[in-house]
C-alpha cells in the first residue's frame, strides 16, 4: 500500500481513539468552552480537545508511517528537520492555545505566542524569498524572513476566526489539507508534505466525529491554531526551491476562503472603531447561518467554496496555467459579494472611507455645508436604529461636537449596527477632546460611543456635567430599544406591567434584559 493512504487511515485511528481520552482530561482540569448566553449560545459546557488530540495523532501516525517506510525521508536530510521544527512549533502553539481556553489571553499576548511559534519554524528551510503573478516576479530580499513570518501568522488566524460553528473548522482543514495534498502529489518530490497534509486530514477526519453538529467537542484555540500552522508551513515548505516563482500562489488560492474572511474581519472592525481582536459575528459562516443556511448545510456550503478555490490550484498545478486558479479565487469571492451573502458590508464600509479620504484631498466642500458626513450602514440584523441615531446628532449639535461615533453589537439578537457623523470645524485636532464611552446594559458591554469636539467656554466641570447629562435621553432610548428586541426575541407579546416599566435610566438597565 503506498504511504500515504496508510498515513491518513493512521491518523485517523489515532484521533477517534484519543479524541475521549483527552475530552476526560480536559473536563478534569477545567479546559471547558461555557456558554455566556451573548455569543457563546450552545447550552452546556463543552471540551476543547482539537489542540492536543490533532497533535498527539499526527506524532503517532508520523511515527508510524516513516517505521512502515523507513526509507520515505532519506532524499533529504532537511525534510527531518523540517518536521522536528514543526512539531516543536506545533507543541508551542496548542501549548498556547490551551492557556487561551483555559484562562483567557490578551489579543497582543497571543499575537506574540503565534509569533514566537512562527519563528521556530523560519530555520527549516521554509523561507519565501520571491513570488510572482501575471508574469511578474516579486524579490523579498532581505524581507523575505518577515514575509513569511507575515504568511504563518495569517494562515494560523485564518482558521482561528472561522472556527465558530460546530464542525466548520475541522471540514475546512479537511479541505485545504485535501487540496494541499492534491498539489504536491502533482509536483512530486516532496514526500514530507504529502504525508503530513494527508496525516492532519485523517486526523481532522476522525476529530469530526465528535465535532460534527451537535458537537460532543470543540476544536478551541489550540485545534484552530494548530490546523492554520500546519498547512501554511506545508504550503511554504512545498513551494519553495525549484518551484520558488510560484511560492504564494498556490497556497494563497487555495486559502483564499479562510483568508477573505480574515481580511473582511480586519475591514470590519478596524472601520468601525473596535480593535481587530474583538469577537464579533460578521463572519461569513455566521452571514450564511442568518440567510437560513445552518447546521449540516452549512459546513457543505463551506467545503463546496474552499474546494472551488482548491481545485483551481490543483488544475493549474496540472496543467501550468496558473490563471485557473485565478479564475477560481474570482469565482468563489465575487460569488459571495455581488449575492450580499458575506463581505458586500465590508465592501461598502471601505469604500465610504475611500470616498471621504479622496473628497477630502480633491475638493473643498461647500461653504453652506456644516456637516461633511452622516453614514449609517447596519452590519447585521434588521432593526431600524435611525431614530436612536438622530437623537444622538441632535445632541451632538446641540452640544456643537465635532465627531460622532456609535457602535452598538448585540450578537444574542443579531443585530450589529455602526454610525459616523462629522461636521465642519476649524478645531485643530491637538485642541480637541476626546471620548469613548462603553454602552453598559445590566453589567453587558453592548457597544460604544465615540465623540470628539472643542472645549465650551466658562467651567469645564459644569460643561462636562452639562454634557453627561445630556447624554439621559439617548441611554434611555437605547435601553428601550434592547428591551424591545429581547421581548420580541423571547417571542413575549404582553406589554410590561406597570411595575415592570423603569422610570429612571437606573431602573431601566436593570430591567432592559430580563
Amino acid at each position: 500500500m503506498p504511504f500515504g493512504p496508510a498515513a491518513f487511515l493512521t491518523a485517523f485511528v489515532a484521533s477517534v481513539i484519543l479524541a475521549p481520552l483527552v475530552a476526560r482530561f480536559a473536563r478534569r482540569v477545567g479546559l471547558l468552552d461555557q456558554p455566556d448566553d451573548h455569543r457563546k449560545l450552545h447550552e452546556r459546557p463543552i471540551p476543547l480537545t482539537g489542540g492536543p488530540t490533532i497533535l498527539i495523532s499526527a506524532i503517532v501516525a508520523v511515527t508510524i508511517t516513516l517505521w512502515l517506510y523507513p526509507g520515505l525521508l532519506k532524499p533529504t536530510v532537511n525534510d527531518a528537520k523540517f518536521l522536528a521544527s514543526l512539531f516543536v512549533s506545533g507543541g508551542l502553539i496548542v501549548a498556547i492555545g490551551m492557556i487561551d481556553d483555559r484562562y483567557g489571553l490578551r489579543g497582543r499576548q497571543k499575537l506574540a505566542g503565534q509569533i514566537l511559534a512562527a519563528l521556530v519554524l523560519l530555520p527549516s528551510g521554509i523561507i519565501v524569498r520571491e513570488v510572482s503573478g501575471f508574469g511578474v516576479t516579486i524579490s523579498f530580499g532581505d524581507l523575505a524572513p518577515l514575509m513569511t513570518l507575515l504568511w504563518l501568522v495569517g494562515a494560523i488566524n485564518a482558521l482561528n476566526l472561522i472556527d465558530g460553528v460546530d464542525g466548520l473548522a475541522s471540514t475546512t482543514g479537511i479541505v485545504l489539507s485535501l487540496s494541499v495534498a492534491a498539489v504536491l502529489f502533482i509536483l512530486g518530490g516532496r514526500p514530507d508534505g504529502l504525508m503530513i497534509s494527508l496525516i492532519l486530514a485523517g486526523a481532522l477526519s476522525g476529530f469530526l466525529i465528535f465535532n460534527f453538529p451537535p458537537a460532543r467537542m470543540f476544536l478551541g484555540d489550540s485545534g484552530s491554531m494548530l490546523i492554520g500552522l500546519i498547512l501554511g508551513a506545508i504550503a511554504l515548505k512545498c513551494s519553495i526551491k525549484q518551484y520558488a516563482a510560484m511560492a504564494l500562489i498556490l497556497p494563497t488560492a487555495i486559502w483564499a476562503i479562510p483568508m477573505f474572511d480574515v481580511a473582511m474581519a480586519i475591514v470590519r472592525r478596524k472601520l468601525t472603531g473596535r480593535s481587530i481582536y474583538t469577537t464579533d459575528r460578521g463572519h461569513l459562516h455566521h452571514c450564511l447561518a442568518r440567510k437560513g443556511v445552518d447546521g449540516v448545510w452549512l459546513l457543505v456550503l463551506m467545503a463546496l467554496l474552499c474546494a472551488i478555490t482548491g481545485m483551481g490550484a490543483v488544475v493549474a498545478t496540472y496543467t501550468g496555467r496558473e490563471s485557473i486558479a485565478y479564475v477560481g479565487v474570482g469565482t468563489s469571492l465575487s460569488l459571495l459579494v455581488l449575492t450580499r451573502s458575506f463581505g458586500h458590508t465590508e465592501m461598502s464600509l471601505l469604500t465610504n472611507r475611500l470616498r471621504r479620504l479622496t473628497g477630502s484631498m480633491l475638493r473643498r466642500s461647500a461653504p453652506d455645508r456644516t456637516v461633511l458626513y452622516d453614514e449609517e450602514i447596519r452590519l447585521n440584523g434588521d432593526y431600524n436604529w435611525q431614530q436612536l441615531w438622530e437623537t444622538l446628532t441632535q445632541f451632538a449639535e446641540r452640544f456643537e461636537m465635532d465627531t460622532v461615533e456609535l457602535m452598538v453589537n448585540l450578537p444574542l439578537i443579531g443585530e450589529e449596527y455602526h454610525a459616523s457623523w462629522k461636521r465642519k470645524t476649524k478645531t485643530e485636532a491637538h485642541e480637541e477632546w476626546k471620548s469613548e464611552i462603553p454602552l453598559i446594559v445590566q453589567g453587558m458591554r453592548v457597544g460604544h460611543l465615540r465623540v470628539a469636539g472643542a472645549v465650551g467656554e466658562g467651567s469645564i466641570c459644569k460643561w462636562m456635567s452639562d454634557l453627561i447629562g445630556g447624554l439621559e435621553a439617548f441611554e434611555f432610548e437605547l435601553a428601550s430599544l434592547i428591551q424591545e428586541l429581547r421581548r420580541e426575541k423571547l417571542g413575549i407579546t404582553s406589554p410590561p406591567s406597570e411595575a415592570e416599566t423603569p422610570t429612571t435610566w437606573g431602573d431601566l438597565q436593570q430591567f432592559a434584559l430580563k
